[in-house]
């Protein structure tokens, strides 16, 4: 599978510091399709990948600040945010089963790694939720 389309660091601090239509034009480039969009405060994409498996990636705006959400059941994709933010971690901590790290010019990652519902021994459900810095906020 092509790593292109998954999300990277770069990629994640892209869509941090740009608005909405900026992050739509480029979700759409990374090859996600639109599927919902609420009032240019929150858009939902989806991407199907090989091997059924699949990314849902959400967008909202709040303020000026912007929350990301993915959920996707594609190991790589949680690999890759893994490897790309490793030097610019500041900080990890786990509680409850949900990893939190503090990421420089990013905020905070919350990752969270559930059994595949219907149980599959070989896919898990990765939950990825990104929450800006306060001092972060979307350029116009």
């Amino acid at each position: 599978m092509a790593q292109q389309n998954l999300l990277s660091y770069d990629d994640l601090v892209y869509l941090i510091n740009n608005n909405l239509q900026k992050a739509d034009d480029f979700m759409q480039s990374k090859g996600y399709t639109l599927l919902k969009s609420k009032k240019a405060t929150n858009l939902k994409y989806h991407m199907a990948l090989p091997g059924n498996s699949s990314t849902d990636v959400e967008l909202r705006a709040d303020g000026r600040r912007l929350y990301i959400y993915i959920a996707t059941d594609e190991l790589q994709q949680l690999n890759l945010v893994n490897n790309s933010i490793a030097p610019y971690l500041l900080g990890a901590e786990e509680t409850s089963g949900v990893v939190n790290y503090k990421v420089k010019d990013l905020g905070n990652i919350y990752i969270m790694v559930t059994d595949k519902v219907p149980f599959n021994p070989i896919k898990k459900d990765y939950d990825i939720r990104i929450v800006s810095d306060r001092n972060i906020t979307a350029y116009n």
